[in-house]
């Protein structure tokens, strides 16, 4: 019986190890809808710690996946709308709440270096079953990603706890809401700014949001976005926005 014991928790320890193997193996491409990158390959059997973005099926470069041991891990990516912005990485830690961090990377054109240019998360605070806060928090950057890769306690230092940057204190611009938004691919505002009904300048309305509005961006016309917008009474408003109101000109 001792024998038979033995031999059946050595063929379930190989099960699990090639089950494990299997599913860390798991390849996830992604198609990205951008000018300068088409497709990012996060490939969990190669290389954990970094993502392989794409052009025509050329291999352009690897940035981290923003992994962390024990931490936030990734989920997914998105495709960014300007030009400069390429990407938004997705890290989630579902297991202990809800808490995703959001890493935008772009091109800087006149060094040719992949940038991370923007870091925010979100938490949902829950008090009761029915009342709970959602906060959103961006904070900007301009760090080559080269550079971050080789420096553990600059990543430390952009990288967010549930409660801000830096041991807690939180730097860069945050809203709270009681309305539950999915901010994978908002953009917050870093400027008071009026709303059109078209993409052009003699098309401004009366309406207009203001600095920390959180905005859903749909589509693009020259230095114009068509974004959603959530009221605080849970109206969505669709109308452009210009490209200044959150820092995404390109000129």
């Amino acid at each position: 019986m001792r024998n038979v014991l033995i031999k059946f928790k050595s063929i379930f320890a190989i099960y699990l190890i090639i089950f494990s193997v299997t599913v860390y193996a798991e390849k996830l491409i992604f198609n990205i809808d951008h000018k300068l990158v088409n497709k990012a390959i996060f490939d969990t059997e190669n290389n954990r710690d970094f993502i392989a973005l794409y052009h025509n099926d050329n291999l352009i470069t690897k940035i981290p996946s923003f992994d962390e041991d024990g931490g936030n891990r990734f989920e997914k990516i998105l495709s960014r709308y300007d030009e400069n912005n390429l990407i938004r990485i997705v890290t989630s830690f579902p297991d202990r709440g809800f808490f995703k961090i959001y890493y935008d990377i772009e091109l800087n054109k006149r060094t040719n270096l992949y940038t991370l240019n923007k870091v925010s998360f979100e938490i949902q605070q829950w008090s009761s079953d029915e009342e709970f806060i959602a906060k959103y928090c961006s904070h900007q950057t301009n760090i080559s990603l080269d550079k971050l890769t080789k420096n553990d306690d600059l990543f430390k230092k952009v990288r967010p706890r549930v409660d801000g940057w830096e041991n807690g204190k939180v730097k860069g611009s945050c809203v709270e809401t009681h309305t539950q938004i999915n901010y994978d691919d908002a953009y917050s505002l870093v400027m008071k700014s009026y709303l059109y009904n078209k993409p052009e300048v003699n098309e401004q309305t009366k309406m207009y949001l203001v600095k920390g509005d959180i905005v859903h961006l749909l589509e693009q016309n020259n230095t114009f976005y068509y974004i959603e917008y959530n009221t605080t009474k849970n109206k969505v408003i669709k109308k452009w926005l210009h490209c200044s109101a959150i820092d995404a000109c390109v000129y």
